[in-house]
């Protein structure tokens, strides 16, 4: 078996390479669970790491290895301990009845090593299929925002860090967006600078009063409909927490609400009452609460998607597409939004 740096002389993205991580992991897991392994399955979705579907006599297993390139946890301790958090709070929802996979322990904790230094984590496997966006049903919009509204709810109770990992900040935003405007002028996008204009009227005219009453509290951060499996009229599972951070629970609702309820430029406003809904049975919702969430999804994604070299990324430009929708819808409507908002 080659070994050598994360880097460089094997990369994930090498097929030999794959297959040897998981005869490693295959071995290593089947002494650590007591488990005979039957076969792994590679699965090609997602972006950088590795994962397969590990079948085993008691049932399928589900296995991410984590990309160096992506995340570097073998260079920085305190992302490891990050992402060891992120899986124990995992599993603690869903012991507590949170539909998303449990996660199973090793020798140390719930990341998992290999000799070569790769980390991987093995949880439950997962029955479901992804929605496209804008597709999910009313009686699905419900179920999520039950299943967030639970979530949330228990991640209240979880010691928070020391400062939130994001904060509504207008000269930090347009700190950041005039660097990207002036990496926009210089390749002369000018469909970018289209974009970036309308975020600029945005936030100008942003009242960021409205932040003054958001909690800090721990979230997803990642909620949008790749990250959600349905079966029938229901959830079956919220995946990849990888992003779990403290920061404040608007976000997820924000987020999922545009993801589930957004489509050909219509904010279906039946499916955000079944998603409020089924939110309120765990959280009380303030009135300018919903206002507040899209103001802050606004702030982080505009930041992020409304660049050149997104563009130019081809990994990310399928995203792309999905979610400069979202935030031009937000553009679009930003006048009238809090309007329509304020009755949902």
């Amino acid at each position: 078996m080659r070994r050598g740096h994360l880097k460089g002389e094997l990369t994930l993205s090498d097929t030999a390479a794959q297959t040897g991580w998981a005869e490693q992991i295959a071995a290593q897991a089947s002494k650590q669970l007591g488990r005979k392994i039957d076969d792994m399955v590679p699965i090609d979705k997602g972006w950088l790491n590795a994962k397969w579907k590990m079948e085993t006599q008691e049932g399928p297993l589900f296995v991410k290895l984590y990309h160096p390139d992506r995340y570097k946890l073998h260079l920085h301790a305190d992302r490891l301990t990050a992402m060891e958090q992120t899986l124990r709070l995992q599993h603690g929802l869903q012991t507590a009845g949170v539909p998303c996979p449990a996660v199973y322990a090793g020798q140390v904790g719930y990341l998992h090593q290999l000799p070569s230094g790769l980390h991987y984590a093995v949880l439950d496997w997962s029955e479901g299929d992804n929605v496209p966006a804008g597709h999910f049903s009313e009686a699905q919009m419900h179920s999520l925002g039950a299943a967030t509204g639970r979530m949330h709810a228990w991640l209240r109770q979880v010691p928070p860090l020391a400062k939130p990992a994001w904060q509504p900040d207008r000269a930090a935003y347009f700190t950041a967006w005039e660097l990207n405007r002036e990496k926009a002028k210089e390749a002369n996008d000018t469909v970018v600078l289209g974009w970036q204009s309308k975020s600029q009227r945005v936030v100008e005219s942003m009242d960021f009063g409205i932040f003054e009453g958001a909690v800090p509290g721990w979230l997803h951060w990642d909620l949008w409909v790749d990250n959600i499996l349905v079966h029938g009229r229901d959830v079956s599972a919220i995946v990849d927490f990888d992003r779990m951070t403290m920061a404040y629970q608007d976000i997820d609702v924000a987020r999922a609400l545009l993801s589930g309820a957004l489509r050909n430029g219509e904010l279906d406003t039946a499916k955000v009452r079944s998603f409020m809904d089924g939110y309120r049975e765990y959280n009380t919702v303030t009135d300018n609460m919903l206002l507040r969430a899209f103001s802050m999804l606004f702030l982080i994604e505009s930041i992020w998607w409304q660049r050149t070299e997104i563009r130019k990324q081809s990994e990310l430009r399928g995203l792309l597409t999905r979610f400069i929708e979202e935030m031009n819808w937000i553009g679009d409507n930003w006048d009238r939004l809090p309007e329509q908002l304020r009755e949902l």
